[in-house]
């Protein structure tokens, strides 16, 4: 009996490691992202339920979107999948997974500001009333342009870092995050005297898909399959509602002033329709 379940332990092992070894190395890179852990979860649980064995390994050191992206499109590239905002331009170059991973919250924006400011957006209405400002962005971000095409001045940096820096030493006026970004920045940073405006939320028309290099084209198929499953199953709702909810009522998007802008980076006619359940909406605020 002993001989038998040592036998039957041996082909388990053995079949353990033949998955192992067939699994294929899926390569992202290891941005400075407050986030990486919900996108990194996401891109997991796509290929877990893709059916497929693949294995996720991170690209080090950190770098920026820019290079990510040249580095996933050469043919003897070294990164495999990446999440960032779509463009036109970033969906010609990449192979595009048409689902958007945060629900669209990277267009709702709100601003980092010194402490000293905390109200100077108290009576900011209009996009004209925000022309008074000048933001701070890092330089080959999407939101440079989609900022600038707004008519709002500018300032951009090349390392994200600096621009907290760039920010205390009044540079510039604000910094515009994502909701699910700006508390996890200041916070990482105390010393630096910032907080998030409680005033206004900058809105337009996007989304973070995960991009797939060209070399690869049946990966980004399975990660699809694999995100329309997780939907249609819940557990993508819940990876996501356990990750941004505390962040979301912290933000009282509700209760903030929305101003719109447009986004000349994306064709609005590839994005899911606006009534879509797969976007973020805010709920009206309680009278």
């Amino acid at each position: 009996m002993r001989k038998l379940a040592h036998r039957v332990l041996l082909i388990l092992a053995a079949c353990w490691a033949a998955t192992a070894l067939a699994a294929e190395i899926v390569r992202f890179p290891d941005y400075p992202d407050p986030n990486k852990r919900f996108f990194r979860a996401a891109l997991q649980l796509a290929l877990d339920k893709s059916g497929q064995a693949y294995t996720l390994m991170p690209v080090l050191p950190q770098m920026l979107q820019g290079r990510s992206i040249a580095r996933a499109m050469g043919a003897g590239g070294d990164i495999d999948v990446l999440w960032t905002m779509t463009t036109r331009e970033r969906e010609a170059l990449l192979l595009p997974v048409r689902f958007p991973v945060d629900k669209g919250l990277l267009g709702w924006r709100i601003a980092i500001v010194r402490q000293d400011k905390a109200a100077q957006f108290a009576n900011v209405q209009t996009v004209q009333d925000l022309r008074y400002f000048t933001a701070g962005q890092e330089h080959d971000w999407p939101d440079t342009r989609i900022l600038r095409e707004s008519g709002l001045p500018v300032m951009t940096a090349s390392q994200y870092d600096s621009l907290f820096r760039m920010l205390v030493v009044k540079r510039f006026d604000y910094f515009p995050r994502g909701v699910a970004e700006a508390w996890a920045e200041v916070d990482a940073r105390p010393e630096l005297g910032l907080t998030v405006d409680r005033f206004i939320v900058l809105r337009y028309p996007a989304a973070e898909y995960f991009f797939v290099t060209p070399r690869k084209p049946y990966l980004a198929e399975h990660i699809w399959q694999g995100l329309l499953r997780a939907q249609a199953d819940g557990s993508f709702d819940r990876l996501f509602h356990a990750h941004f909810d505390p962040l979301l009522q912290r933000a009282r998007l509700s209760q903030r002033r929305v101003i719109e802008l447009d986004n000349p980076m994306i064709d609005a006619g590839r994005l899911l329709p606006a009534d879509s359940p797969w976007w973020y909406r805010p709920l009206p605020a309680a009278n």
